[in-house]
């Protein structure tokens, strides 16, 4: 649950990367029920437009712009999240890129570290930036990937295990807090990134994002399944 009762109406939920794809559609799972978001994005104008969505479902939104790669993005948006929210109950960190794919040792070195800004360092940062808002008891999710353990994936295999090990550390770090650390991995779903990283795949056959939220819902309600969740196994028993 948020801490303060047993739903998210009227919690505070930062969700970034949240102008399309999975993020755009937890944003809008969560308005549905309630919460009051601080969403992020490198495109506003995208990003506009899912506020407008979750604003018809009578959700406050703020809007914030974010760009990972950036340390200076990275502190003024915090530093403008901290002006707009006393504190947030719940916490998605979903933007990502996917990078170059490819042998490592045919991938250009700068453009991996810049994936691995994006992926990995830019969420460490946030998360560092934002920690003294989020409150005592809060559900924090870090949407990861099952490519983090595969050959081929480059630099987005790279961020995304790192991403996990963030996970296992602050679970730790912060459990005197009650904070829930959770590790969610969505499996293939209907995204932007998904058909760049598998064009030759027929996106009919891919579940759409809405079908694979339920456990970013539960952790951000009060659920703790544990350090990593994968979502397409989710219920199942």
């Amino acid at each position: 649950m948020a801490p303060d009762g047993a739903t998210l109406d009227g919690a505070r939920v930062l969700v970034t990367g949240a102008s399309r794809g999975y993020g755009a559609a937890i944003a809008r799972a969560l308005s549905a029920r309630g919460a009051h978001l601080v969403l992020t994005a490198t495109d506003l104008a995208h990003l506009g437009r899912v506020a407008q969505q979750c604003a018809d479902d009578g959700c406050a939104c703020q809007l914030v712009a974010l760009d990972l790669a950036s340390a200076a993005s990275v502190d003024a948006a915090a530093h403008e999240m901290a002006r707009a929210v006393p504190r947030l109950e719940g916490v998605v960190m979903n933007a990502g890129i996917l990078g170059p794919m490819g042998p490592l040792d045919a991938t250009d070195p700068d453009a991996i570290g810049h994936a691995i800004d994006v992926d990995l360092t830019g969420q460490v940062r946030l998360l560092q930036r934002i920690s003294p808002l989020i409150a005592d008891r809060a559900g924090v999710v870090l949407v990861t990937s099952g490519a983090a353990a595969r050959a081929g994936y480059g630099a987005y295999a790279l961020g995304k295990a790192g991403l996990e090990a963030l996970g296992l550390m602050l679970r730790e770090e912060w459990a005197p807090r009650g904070i829930r650390v959770v590790a969610v991995n969505p499996g293939p779903v209907r995204t932007d990134m998904r058909a760049e990283a598998h064009p030759e795949e027929d996106p009919a056959t891919v579940p759409p994002p809405a079908e694979r939220l339920a456990p970013v819902i539960a952790v951000l309600e009060g659920a703790d399944p544990g350090p990593r969740v994968q979502a397409s196994e989710w219920g199942l028993a």
